[in-house]
Formats: C-alpha cells, sequence, structure tokens
C-alpha cells in the first residue's frame, strides 16, 4: 500500500511541474487537546494499561500544526505539514506496569512521557471545482517520530520505546462557501491494513470540521475554528509492542494566500 501511494505522487509529478503556481497558502492553527484514550502494551512480558492509568486524562494539553499549501493551476495541490504532539505526565501507580521487562512497582511515583509527531506530504487532484463547492481526493505520506518512555521520580528506573516509521493514507478534502464568503470544510486522512500486512495490525484516521470566514474584502486571509478527530495505532506481534490512542482537539486557526499577498503588496508597473 506504501508503494502504490508513492507511485500515485511520483507519476503526479510532470502534470504539476507544468502547473503554475496559482496560491500558496500559509495555515497555522492551536488550541487544547484532549486523550480519550491511548493503550499500551510493551514487551514480550508487558503490562496492559490505558491513559487513566498515568494521569493522561486529568487534564488537557496545548496542540498546534502548521500547513503549507501549493495549488498548482486549478487541479493539483501539494500540502506539507508539521503536527508535533509532546506530554508528559506525573501519576502515583496503582498496580504493577512491566514495560520491557522493566517492573515499576504499585505506589512508586512516575513520569509517562508520549510523543507523536508527524511529517505529512500530500497530493489532491480537485475532482469538482465548482464556484461554491470544491471536492479534492488524494493521498498521503507520513513521517512519524513517535516515543513512549517511564521514568521513575526517584532516579531508580527509566525504559522507553522509540520508532521513527513511513505510515500512508488515501485523503479527500470538500469545501462549501455560501455567498457571505462563510466557509465550512470536511478533510480526512484514513488507511486501515485491516489484517493484511503479516503479523501486523494496524491503521490511521484524522478527521476535521472546519467553519471559517475571512478576515479581508479580498478573501486571501481567513480565520477558522476546527474539530478534529485524531487516531489510530499498531498491534505488531513480532516487536511486542501494543499501541491504540484517539485523540480530540478544539483549535482556532489562521491561513493566508502567500501569493495573493505579495502581488498585492507590489507597486503596479
Amino acid at each position: 500500500m506504501r508503494i502504490h501511494l508513492l507511485t500515485l505522487m511520483l507519476m503526479a509529478t510532470p502534470a504539476l511541474a507544468q502547473s503554475p503556481l496559482s496560491a500558496l497558502v500559509a495555515e497555522y492553527e492551536t488550541g487544547p487537546a484532549a486523550i480519550f484514550q491511548n493503550d499500551g502494551r510493551y514487551g514480550p512480558t508487558g503490562t496492559a494499561y490505558e491513559a487513566g492509568d498515568i494521569n493522561q486524562k486529568d487534564n488537557l494539553y496545548r496542540s498546534q500544526r502548521i500547513a503549507l499549501e501549493a495549488r498548482l493551476g486549478e487541479r493539483h495541490g501539494l500540502i506539507v505539514l508539521y503536527a508535533p504532539f509532546d506530554i508528559t505526565t506525573r501519576a502515583t501507580l496503582t498496580k504493577d506496569i512491566d514495560f520491557r521487562g522493566t517492573v515499576f512497582p504499585s505506589g512508586s511515583v512516575v513520569d509517562s512521557r508520549y510523543l507523536f509527531e508527524g511529517y505529512r506530504a500530500s497530493y489532491l487532484y480537485r475532482l469538482v471545482n465548482g464556484e461554491r463547492f470544491t471536492w479534492d481526493i488524494g493521498a498521503s505520506v507520513q513521517i512519524r517520530n513517535a516515543l513512549v518512555g517511564f521514568s521513575a521520580v526517584d532516579g531508580t528506573r527509566y525504559t522507553k520505546e522509540s520508532d521513527i516509521g513511513v505510515v500512508g493514507a488515501l485523503k479527500t478534502r470538500l469545501r462549501y462557501e455560501l455567498p457571505s464568503r462563510v466557509w465550512a470544510g470536511l478533510e480526512a486522512d484514513a488507511l486501515s491494513t485491516f489484517g493484511l500486512l503479516g503479523n501486523t495490525t494496524g491503521g490511521i484516521y484524522d478527521v476535521a470540521l472546519t467553519l471559517g470566514l475571512p478576515l479581508n474584502t479580498k478573501g486571501d486571509v481567513h480565520a477558522y475554528a476546527r474539530l478534529r478527530l485524531l487516531g489510530g495505532g499498531a498491534d505488531v506481534k513480532k516487536r511486542d509492542i501494543y499501541n491504540w490512542g484517539n485523540f480530540g482537539f478544539a483549535v482556532l486557526g489562521v491561513q493566508a494566500d502567500l501569493v495573493s499577498l505579495v502581488e498585492r503588496a507590489l507597486p503596479t508597473p
């Protein structure tokens, strides 16, 4: 599946090279995130634990994302995205937790770090390019930088599981703009292995609903509110790794078309 997604993007390269840059949209968003689920088990004798066991459900956490989208002609688009998520919580354990052979006994105070950074590139092809409604389809490739670590506050124990991997997904995006130029959007990246990749079962999803409005008469700067559901994980039996999480985000953001802004800033010849 990863090979097919990369092939799709490479096949699109000649057409993209011939397309003029019609827009370059920079986007930044930030807001609180909640952990709904974050189950883990690491090692052949590892203990299964949940987000509540390490106090990950007790608070909201600040999130942010940065994206840049190049619109190439009317039909093609390329997006690069950076999505960091790095939290540390402290908990007094109510049960023994075995993490990769290191046992943290019940009653001990531990710091737990959860790092999941995503570096994503996407290609979109515009199937419908109407005056009010647009629909894009395509694919994404994401490099994930993940780390899960446990450390005893008294300094007696520390262990971690870290991984850098490549994940592919299918992508779609819909947007509808009202006559008032207020717009609504739905964007989704998702893929499941359905157990087809040997003894590994996994999947990812990233679904966002957005409500946006222009901040100027030109319509090249927009503010937006967005609700996002992000989740996924894997059961990798050959490495004795199991992790599955579901997270919710409520963010505010701004996006600006840099091409339009530069054109308006330059003096007219």
